[in-house]
């Protein structure tokens, strides 16, 4: 796809379901010969026109696309071929990769649900639905694709695991835990259910901890895998208070992180600071909601308390929650490749007319119709706070909302976390130091330019919940409603890495947690000292 959706906004939150979903994929590549490879088919190929070749070599090419990022080509190239040969497992395979790197969850959806409809019992695309539901927020369908494959096959640990964190995230932690516990008897060194399992088992046994702290040395097991080792035995650390072994922990998790992402910090900052020169007005005005649902943005670097913001919201009958959504950048990727527009964000935005700007905003609306249930529903996307100018554009109805937090608690939340491939910055003090005081540029400017947005003080919320919390919902011009007080007593799915922390009362024994660790973190404080941001 074009650069888009990876420039503009990095796909958060489901890079764990891409690796998982290719874990299962290669296990299936191993584990069931194709007795397809050789059959004929017919084909459109990108740049050689209609083909007759073996199915097998169709499949190869995709895996190639796949290696350069050609989501297009593979997703065009495979549907065809399972088109005209349904029992291709490895085309199946192909595209539901293609397709949920690319972030089409309702495709992923159809596709899976055509697969099952020839193959009933492939674990793969049973997996592939429960991804697809549960970044869809449709989690009555997760679990029960994901209990199926469970059921398929009792002893296979990846799939266990992914049951576990889809409880978590619906906050059945109990069955959760038991989940990763049943994991970890039938794979003791799966390190994914060691994390995922982290934040639900308290303080390890010393026994269980040396073992994995044995691990964490294992050249033979992969950067990542021994990056996830560190950061569970941290959580353990901070539980029995030895928080200088906690540090430790981090540090070593973070060095082995930022071997494997290919990052560059430079771009990311040149983007974010470039971002101002291709939206430099604003009517400072906010459009009346046109009689639909109203979408509200939800604004924040990572640990800025974004996802307790749209828990308090949610508890309201009038909202209903998004959480991480990627509809916004998929529209704009879908619509650039349509117009053949090749430029990276912000760029490409001098390219569109009025026209095209209210044509993306009638396809977020379209894509994200399930969720308009009630007057207004949440989108919390990690890169909103880029997007702000883009979604003053195509959505001039919604509102804006930008969560701030001290920035070293709010930074100390980031680097002591164990995130996926979209937060790269989070993995090193400075770059994280130099991405908050680049986000905290561009939040000045949409103030500047008039942007009518609302800041909420994370500290202020915890110190005075009601009056926050009286804000937000006047901001929407919602009436009161004590639910929101009791966010926590709230049902619903969260897909973050605070979806243990949201389902209990409020609690400000957060606030100045990082002074525990101050002389490790000098880089990073030294780094916010320099432009007076502490």
């Amino acid at each position: 796809m074009s650069g888009c959706n990876r420039e503009l906004w990095r796909r958060l939150g489901h890079n764990e379901g891409e690796r998982f979903l290719r874990t299962a994929m290669s296990s299936a590549r191993k584990s069931r010969p194709d007795k397809t490879a050789s059959k004929l088919v017919s084909l459109h190929l990108p740049g050689a026109g209609l083909r007759q070749l073996p199915a097998g070599d169709a499949v190869n090419m995709a895996s190639g696309w796949l290696q350069q990022g050609n989501l297009p080509a593979v997703i065009q190239v495979m549907q065809a071929l399972t088109q005209q040969l349904p029992a291709c497992e490895p085309a199946w395979l192909r595209l539901f990769d293609a397709l949920n790197q690319a972030g089409d969850f309702p495709a992923l959806q159809r596709a899976t649900s055509g697969c099952l409809s020839h193959r009933p019992r492939f674990v793969p695309a049973l997996v592939s639905l429960s991804v697809a539901c549960r970044f869809l927020q449709r989690y009555p369908q997760a679990l029960e694709a994901i209990r199926k494959a469970v059921k398929l096959e009792p002893a296979n640990a990846e799939v266990l695991n992914h049951l576990g964190v889809i409880l978590k995230e619906m906050g059945a932690q109990d069955e959760a835990l038991a989940a990763f516990n049943r994991c970890l008897v039938l794979r003791p060194d799966l390190a994914a259910a060691v994390w995922n399992r982290a934040d639900l088992c308290g303080a390890l046994a010393e026994a269980e901890y040396q073992r994995f702290q044995v691990l964490t040395g294992d050249t033979s097991r992969s950067l990542r895998q021994r990056a996830m080792l560190h950061y569970a035995l941290a959580r353990s650390d901070e539980q029995s208070g030895r928080y200088d072994a906690e540090f430790e922990h981090i540090r070593q998790g973070a060095e082995l992180m930022r071997q494997t992402l290919r990052y560059d910090h430079a771009a990311e900052l040149q983007q974010i600071d470039s971002i101002r020169d291709h939206f430099d007005t604003d009517s400072g005005e906010l459009a009346e909601p046109g009689g639909g649902p109203v979408p509200v943005f939800i604004c924040g670097l990572p640990r800025s308390g974004t996802t307790l913001v749209e828990q308090i919201l949610s508890a309201h009958p009038q909202v209903t929650a998004g959480d991480e959504l990627n509809d916004l950048p998929l529209a704009c990727s879908q619509f650039l490749r349509r117009r053949g527009i090749n430029k990276s964000f912000p760029e490409w935005a001098g390219a569109l007319m009025a026209s095209d700007w209210q044509s993306l905003g009638k396809a977020y609306l379209a894509s994200t119709s399930a969720l308009q249930k009630t007057t207004f529903f949440t989108d919390k996307n990690l890169q909103n706070y880029k997007a702000i100018g883009v979604i003053r554009r195509v959505l001039p109805q919604a509102r804006i909302i930008v969560c701030r937090r001290e920035p070293m608690d709010n930074l100390w939340g980031c680097l002591r976390q164990y995130f996926s491939d979209g937060l790269a910055f989070t993995y090193d003090q400075q770059q994280l130091a130099e991405i908050w005081q680049a986000s905290n540029r561009l939040i000045n400017y949409w103030k500047a330019t008039g942007v009518p947005l609302l800041e909420v003080s994370h500290e202020a919320l915890l110190q005075n919940p009601e009056e926050q919390t009286r804000r937000l919902l006047s901001y929407l011009g919602l009436p009161w409603h004590d639910a929101c007080l009791s966010f926590y007593e709230n049902k619903r799915a969260v897909r973050t890495t605070s979806a243990t922390q949201v389902r209990q009362p409020l609690s400000d024994q957060a606030v100045g947690r990082w002074r525990r660790y101050e002389e490790h973190l000098q880089p990073m404080y030294e780094a916010l000292q320099q432009t007076e941001e502490v």
